[in-house]
């Protein structure tokens, strides 16, 4: 299992069974943790995965995780899965912001 593959099967199914949910918050995990201390630039996300994910097409396959994750099993917390990841980004400079 690849999270791409996983995404690939939301797009077509546009749901995930709770292996598949709980394997991407696994990687999700793992990304932000990865992006914070190496600032590695992730994985861009293709176009039907980004428009799954209803953010716009080019973006990171991370930032797909989190918004797919964010629609199917919303947290409780104060910060979405997507925040997380837009702040672990900028902070990682991929992304500038004024």
């Amino acid at each position: 299992m690849t999270p791409s593959l996983v995404l690939m099967d939301y797009v077509d199914r546009k749901t995930l069974n709770n292996e598949q949910l709980e394997y991407l918050e696994q990687v999700l995990k793992a990304s932000i943790q990865k992006l914070k201390f190496t600032g590695i630039e992730p994985v861009i996300a293709n176009n039907e995965i980004c428009d799954a994910a209803l953010i716009s097409q080019g973006s990171y396959e991370i930032s797909c995780i989190a918004s797919i994750l964010d629609m199917l099993q919303p947290t409780e917390k104060a910060m979405e899965r997507k925040k997380k990841v837009f702040n672990a980004l900028c902070n990682a400079g991929l992304i500038v912001t004024d």
